[in-house]
């Protein structure tokens, strides 16, 4: 039997067993950070939160904006391959999106892209699981499909091998023979510069992605949850950099990568450190390039392809390959790695009407 219960301060009964009980026996399960009850506290505020659930083999929750719109979102949705039980959760969240005067229903999306959201599709990769990397049983999409969704956005990861690490250095001769004549000051990133200018750092966040499908702005406070001094004490300090640009002294661009700690099997809810933890790490090292992006008064000018070129300049001294993380698949990111021999996994955030 499915309950529907409206968010008054606690998590349905059964929420924290089925975190667990889809991801028995598998090598990867989610990393729910922030966890969900202090997430639902913070957003409750912005958001009607209404949870479908039968307490033992599925939870869906409904995410319905308080400020209206069109969209509503799905999310904290974990399940057993139950694909009858799934439909009438959908349906339910739908008619409800519908009555609330919402035309489509988007996920799964944990209030703000800040947050966890996307399906990875397909097998699973060689690295298994990177941080922060959206996992999920094989069969969540399919269950998707059978209520209806589709993909709204996609996204890949390419991992490029140690072998294929000459070509990318050949293609990007020029961009690494401009660095030392550059009109931007590079700033290293590491958690006391992270402390020191988190208020830079987030406008220009916003600034950066801020027009991307499926963004939504977070307060500070929100923010802070995920992208704090703790989080940059795991950035690769070599390749982590904001662009200054000298004349202006405004930030325009930013690149955000660490090492890939997964072989070290960290413990559950243990941040990585990289003075500690990359010394640790056994080879193949791989470096991990998760967030990067041009401030819009900046692009057009080549400066993505320099991030990358700054990266490079200390990349053979300290991994052997490179997974460019999570890139919506119609990003000129990807153009980078074009041509290139490389390992691709794909991902989705699924929609369909109310």
């Amino acid at each position: 039997m499915l309950h529907r219960q409206p968010y008054t301060g606690q998590l349905p009964a059964g929420f924290a067993a089925l975190s667990a009980g889809p991801y028995a026996g598998r090598p990867y399960a989610p990393a729910d950070e922030p966890p969900a009850a202090q997430l639902c506290e913070l957003l409750a505020a912005s958001h009607d939160i209404v949870f479908y659930t039968d307490h033992r083999t599925l939870r869906l929750a409904g995410l319905f904006p308080k400020a209206a719109g069109d969209v509503a979102y799905f999310g904290f949705w974990e399940t057993l391959n139950d694909a009858a039980l799934n439909q009438l959760a959908f349906d339910q969240l739908r008619a409800e999106a519908r009555a609330r005067g919402f035309g489509r229903v988007q996920g799964p999306l944990h209030f703000s892209t800040y947050f966890r959201y996307r399906l990875r599709l397909g097998a699973v990769p060689s690295w298994g699981q990177f941080d922060r990397e959206p996992v999920n049983p094989p069969y969540y999409p399919q269950l998707l499909a059978a209520a209806g969704f589709g993909p709204a956005l996609t996204f890949e990861s390419r991992r490029l091998r140690a072998e294929t690490v000459p070509a990318v250095y050949r293609q990007q001769a020029a961009a690494l023979s401009q660095l030392d004549s550059l009109p931007f000051d590079f700033i290293q990133l590491n958690s006391k510069v992270w402390q020191a200018m988190e208020e830079e750092i987030f406008a220009l966040i916003q600034q950066v992605f801020g027009q991307n499908p499926a963004y939504r702005a977070v307060s500070r406070a929100q923010f802070r949850l995920l992208y704090n001094a703790e989080y940059a004490a795991g950035l690769c300090p070599h390749s982590s950099v904001l662009f200054r640009h000298r004349a202006s002294g405004r930030l325009a661009a930013l690149s955000l990568c660490q090492p890939n700690y997964q072989p070290l099997a960290l413990p559950p809810g243990a941040a990585p450190h990289f003075e500690r933890d990359y010394p640790r790490l056994p080879a193949p090292r791989t470096l991990l390039a998760k967030t990067v992006g041009v401030h819009p008064d900046f692009r057009g000018q080549g400066v993505q392809a320099l991030l990358a070129a700054y990266a490079m300049r200390s990349f053979l001294a300290h991994y052997e390959d490179v997974i460019f993380c999570l890139m919506r698949a119609d990003n000129r990111s990807l153009r980078f790695t074009d041509g290139l021999p490389a390992e691709v996994a794909e991902y989705a955030l699924f929609e369909r009407e109310a």
